[in-house]
């Protein structure tokens, strides 16, 4: 067969001792007693094509008419014309084509009356299958005449019946076809091959799929019912389930009088069995249109599993065999339909990033598979858990639970304290929640998700390993973080944004010798804190724009004061990694400091140490390629990241400021002094210049001078200015 039908098991074997057919109904009409009698005793224990004959005898039309009314069908009729009245014979065979719309019955014609003869035209009208004269038919020729006649009609209800089984199994193809999960697809095979075999819907269908060695029972009626969902070795009818395994090994069917068990294939290598409980042996006919059916049942197999394939797609993960994000609101979904009060918990997975580059994808994968088997152990087999993105997932509790949440949380904490062991690697994991309880804060899957993700950006921010349950003023943060990033969009056209510079001191000289530019935006009659909008700028990508005009501001500033005062003054930029990952960020630069005409030198780029922990790699090309420019760099907030000699000889920087709150505490502890000590020293082994930042005291300036700290600067020695102040203080 071609590998797009199922495969059927040959037929000869199965039915090679079949015994004889059921017997030829013949059906005599005459008005003579003799004829009936003569034609018995002619053709008494003959076999018409190795089956018996039965004769039926009617001695008129009106008596054959009654006959044909109530009895099963006839094979053949052999028929006079003249008996009652002259066309009492056609009239019966307009009863019998035209009434009756019996069209497989063959009408032989038999007169006593020599020269009569029907017209052609009769013949062809009635569909006549022959004429003779009772005195020519001898026992020869009226064998020959019904065996003509029976394989006649055997041919013609074969046409009819397979004509009529094709039609059946368009119409139960289009029917099951409507169906797309296995088990009511299967269901959908017994109840249309039933009706096709007119058989009791007594049967059972197994299945044997190409991934798996067990066979399972996915359909049955009658007996078969309590089968469904069973492998066929736990079957208690063990005769059923040597013959369903006799009928796999060989691939042959296997028929009896009372049962037919069907080995069919699929193009997929899916093998079923149907079994079938018959009152009778099935024909070479039914075997044919069960071949036919067989075409039809291999698409919609094949059709349903790759259906169920895109659906377990669809909705699984297919890396932890677990629920993804569709999966979930899914399930979600139908809790919500259920009106069940439930909390769903977002859980990330804390520093999930540095295992991904520190151990590898591989083991990454493993720390997932492992974490929503651990999520499922400790929190229930029952309850629903999905992974809805690379490192997060989300689970739903009952809302009974919500009392003991913390003790929850915190024996979910405590189960990850030995984080999990895999391969060679003993990797530490933690997890951070979000929470949304339903009805409370949604009423619908994306809700729900949405407001538990606010609440975990918010525990992630305040306290990594915990967790924050959402409250009414999330959704007010939110709601003024997205008025002030659309407002911000706004700020450098409306000209609300101010620049002030803060001073920077020699502390040998006691002279300015630099300046940190720091921005202000004034909006609508308020001063909105950089604490505020820069980060807003920075998650929404304006700190491109922004940092751009910030910079170049600054830089003909620089340029204008050296143009007043002689004094060529350095000015210290922030720029966050966003700016300085961007594709268009060194040509900018070099825009900038061509439009402004900037001496390189006198630039200063600042850059915090933690942003080296994204991708240091990356960031020392991109470094370096700013030093090229002959822009310098300096590392704020140094001592609160990294800190190491490697990591300073590696980075090319220039400076490195020292975070304010090491300033603040030197005086009070001899500690933080001999911190801030090895700070200067460190920096000074590989050439930096170090400069301190938060100098509010006299005292403290005084110190960093004697532990040999370059530059400071601090409210001590000026708040930031505006640039005016600035050229005054460079003139006075």
């Amino acid at each position: 067969m071609t590998n797009d039908t199922f495969e059927f098991a040959p037929e000869d074997d199965a039915f090679e001792n079949a015994p004889s057919g059921e017997p030829w109904h013949i059906l005599l009409v005459d008005d003579e007693q003799q004829v009936h009698e003569t034609t018995r005793f002619a053709l008494e224990g003959c076999l018409v094509l190795d089956r018996p004959l039965i004769f039926t005898s009617a001695y008129s039309a009106v008596e054959a008419k009654a006959i044909l009314r109530k009895h099963k069908r006839f094979a053949c009729v052999l028929l006079d014309v003249v008996m009652e009245t002259e066309h009492a014979g056609l009239d019966l065979i307009n009863f019998i084509r035209c009434d009756l719309n019996e069209s497989s019955t063959r009408i032989v014609i038999r007169t006593g009356q020599p020269g009569y003869a029907p017209e052609l035209q009769v013949i062809h009208d009635y569909d006549i299958n022959d004429y003779k004269q009772k005195t020519e038919l001898t026992t020869t020729q009226l064998i020959v005449t019904l065996s003509a006649a029976c394989r006649f009609f055997q041919q013609l209800e074969m046409i009819n019946r397979h004509r009529e089984g094709l039609e059946l199994i368009i119409q139960g193809a289009a029917q099951i076809f409507s169906e797309h999960a296995i088990e009511t697809f299967s269901e959908g095979v017994l109840v249309q091959l039933c009706s096709l075999l007119e058989v009791d819907h007594h049967a059972m269908l197994c299945l044997r799929q190409d991934n798996a060695h067990r066979v399972q029972v996915i359909a049955g009626f009658g007996p078969y019912a309590s089968m469904v969902g069973h492998y066929i070795d736990n079957i208690a009818n063990k005769e059923l389930t040597n013959q369903i395994e006799h009928v796999l090994q060989t691939r042959q069917n296997s028929v009896t009088e009372n049962i037919a068990i069907l080995y069919l294939k699929s193009p997929s290598d899916d093998e079923m069995v149907i079994c079938l409980h018959t009152s009778r042996r099935l024909t070479e006919g039914d075997i044919r249109l069960i071949r036919l059916f067989s075409v039809y049942v291999s698409v919609g197999l094949d059709n349903v599993t790759l259906f169920e394939r895109i659906e377990n797609l669809a909705f699984n993960d297919y890396l932890t065999c677990g629920l993804n994000r569709n999966g979930f609101i899914k399930n979600l979904e139908e809790q919500i339909c259920h009106q069940d009060p439930c909390m769903v918990l977002l859980a990330d997975i804390d520093n999930f990033q540095a295992i991904n580059d520190g151990l590898g994808h591989r083991i990454g994968d493993l720390t997932l598979i492992r974490m929503r088997e651990h999520l499922q152990r400790v929190l229930g087999a029952k309850c629903p858990i999905g992974r809805i993105s690379s490192d997060n997932f989300a689970i739903i509790l009952p809302i009974d639970i919500y009392d003991s949440l913390p003790a929850l949380m915190n024996s979910v904490s405590e189960s990850l304290g030995q984080g999990f062991s895999i391969k060679e690697y003993e990797v530490p994991v933690s997890l951070t929640f979000g929470i949304a309880v339903y009805p409370s804060h949604g009423l619908n899957a994306f809700s729900l998700l949405q407001n538990a993700g606010i609440a975990l950006k918010k525990a992630k921010a305040e306290k990594r390993g915990s967790y924050v349950v959402f409250g009414e003023g999330f959704e007010q943060e939110l709601q003024q973080r997205l008025k002030t990033t659309i407002e911000l969009r706004h700020c450098i056209e409306l000209n609300e944004l101010r620049i002030e510079y803060q001073p920077q001191f020699c502390l040998k000289t006691k002279e300015m010798s630099g300046v940190e530019a720091l921005v202000r935006w004034h909006h609508q009659g308020q001063l909105i804190s950089p604490v505020v909008f820069i980060p807003i700028a920075e998650k929404s990508g304006l700190i491109i724009t922004i940092g751009a005009w910030i910079l170049e501001q600054a830089c003909r500033q620089q340029v204008s004061w050296f143009q007043e005062t002689g004094r060529s003054l350095r000015v210290a930029v922030n720029v966050s990694v966003r700016q300085l990952v961007d594709p268009g960020f060194l040509n900018t630069l070099d825009s900038i400091l061509s439009r402004t005409g900037i001496d390189p030198v006198q630039l200063e780029l600042e850059i915090t140490e933690s942003m080296m922990m994204n991708d240091q790699s990356q960031m020392i090309l991109i470094l370096q390629a700013i030093q090229d420019r002959g822009v310098t760099i300096a590392i704020d907030d140094f001592g609160t990241g990294y800190s190491s000699l490697k990591y300073l000889q590696e980075l090319p920087v220039n400076r490195l400021k020292i975070d304010r709150t090491f300033v603040s505490s030197m005086s009070a502890s001899v500690k933080d002094q001999q911190l801030v000590k090895l700070m200067i020293e460190m920096g000074h082994l590989v050439d930096l210049t170090l400069i301190a930042e938060g100098v509010e005291e006299e005292s403290e300036g005084e110190l960093l001078s004697t532990l040999g700290c370059d530059e400071a600067q601090g409210y001590f020695y000026s708040r930031p200015q505006p640039a005016n102040i600035i050229t005054q203080m460079l003139t006075g």
